[in-house]
């Protein structure tokens, strides 16, 4: 009775997980082995309070070098590995953490996190407390969608700390991303999101899926033409600026209008 009691009391904790990784810069070279260089995981209790906290840069094995790409999106340098652990060591690290608190999973946003590692697994030969961090990871999107009714889940993390009201931008930076999420989680769980942030957002998005799809002129395509063709362009431009087009939302009308001034200019 007394153990059942102090069981049943007994706190659970819940991880939060995310990762950096060098992303190459071309893009293509997909037979490259893409590794995670930071690993950031913070701890909370079931009320949300984060108890213990985890980072460690982790040095290459496959790559020569961080990438501009990494370096631009992460602020990583080459230079900042020189003295970084193995990831053996580390992985070995964040699987002792989750031992420890006795995590049944790990949350991280999306599957990015887990394609990495497991990549990254693949370039050690022993692959143990990789493999555990990895079966424990669980996309915490799926519990998003479902509290939400579909809503959340999809956008990324800088949307979700807007309509949540968490104050910060995304720096990428492994720790701060995963305190972020743990964030997140809470407000989604507790007293939710901000339904009105969540409209305007919702709609600007959806304009700027909207812009980028029905974009069509490209600098190649800039044509000089007479004063006369630019002074018919900038008329149309203000009367489609000025005007709202029936079943043309805001996004497609701005790529029409930015198409018109790329493309005609002036002697």
């Amino acid at each position: 009775m007394i153990f059942d009691k102090l069981r049943k009391n007994k706190t659970e904790y819940s991880c939060f997980y995310d990762s950096e990784f060098n992303a190459y810069d071309d893009g293509k070279n997909l037979n490259i082995p893409q590794e995670v260089v930071s690993i950031g995981v913070c701890i909370t209790n079931d009320k949300g309070v984060i108890i213990e906290k985890f980072y460690s840069l982790i040095s290459l094995k496959a790559a020569k070098r961080i990438s501009n790409r990494c370096t631009e999106i992460t602020g990583i340098k080459t230079k900042d590995l020189k003295d970084a652990e193995g990831f053996e060591k580390v992985s070995a690290k964040v699987a002792r953490l989750l031992k420890k608190y006795s995590i049944k999973n790990v949350y991280c946003y999306g599957l990015e996190d887990k394609r990495i590692l497991d990549k990254t697994i693949e370039l050690y030969d022993k692959k143990r407390d990789g493999r555990y961090i990895s079966r424990l990871l669980y996309d915490v999107r799926n519990d998003f969608k479902r509290k939400t009714k579909g809503k959340i889940g999809e956008q990324g993390l800088p949307f979700l700390k807007a309509v949540c009201e968490i104050d910060g931008p995304v720096i990428h930076d492994a720790l701060q991303d995963a305190i972020d999420l743990a964030m997140i989680y809470y407000k989604i769980n507790s007293t939710g999101y901000n339904e009105k942030i969540y409209q305007q957002l919702s709609k600007e998005r959806e304009e700027l899926i909207s812009y980028k799809r029905n974009r069509r002129i490209k600098e190649e395509n800039a044509t000089v033409v007479s004063d006369d063709l630019v002074h018919f362009k900038n008329k149309l431009v203000e009367y489609l600026e000025r005007n709202e087009i029936p079943h043309m939302d805001n996004g497609a009308k701005r790529a029409m209008i930015d198409d018109l001034n790329l493309l005609f200019i002036g002697e």
